[in-house]
């Protein structure tokens, strides 16, 4: 499956720890990470899905026996109503070498874009999507 990132806003809500897709449906809003100390990448339109970062990027694959393939992987977790909110998670493997940089969380933003988008149109992810880079005049897109 390809999701392709294009300008038209599709969430109103970014980057939140309080998220409004469950604070209208009376349930419990503060969203929690596996790892606090990253910034909060979230999406939500604010009514049928949140989605956010679970976890700090790690090197993909993670084995030691693989070597530096310039690769990392994060994984988000989201819910929607259509799955009756139950909490699902997706992996995309990004082109990037660190993990801890400001590229990286470009990526990472970009690809929760992309996830968000998808989000407002379905109510299920792939559980596993690489983002493929392109040339700055073509549109960035999962697969």
């Amino acid at each position: 499956m390809i999701l392709e990132c294009t300008h038209d806003p599709v969430v109103a809500y970014r980057n939140f720890n309080l998220c409004p897709h469950c604070q209208r449906r009376g349930r419990q809003a503060l969203l929690c990470r596996l790892c606090e100390g990253l910034p909060m990448i979230s999406r939500s339109d604010g009514q049928s899905f949140h989605l956010l970062l679970a976890d700090r990027p790690i090197p993909y694959p993670n084995e030691l026996a693989a070597g530096r393939t310039n690769r990392i992987s994060a994984c988000y977790w989201y819910s929607h109503v259509r799955q009756h909110d139950r909490t699902r998670s997706t992996i995309v493997v990004l082109p990037c070498a660190d993990t801890n940089c400001p590229a990286a969380y470009r990526l990472i933003e970009t690809a929760a874009d992309l996830l968000a988008k998808e989000l407002a149109f379905r109510s299920e992810l792939a559980e596993f999507y690489e983002f493929i880079p392109t040339s700055t005049d073509t549109a960035e897109h999962l697969s």
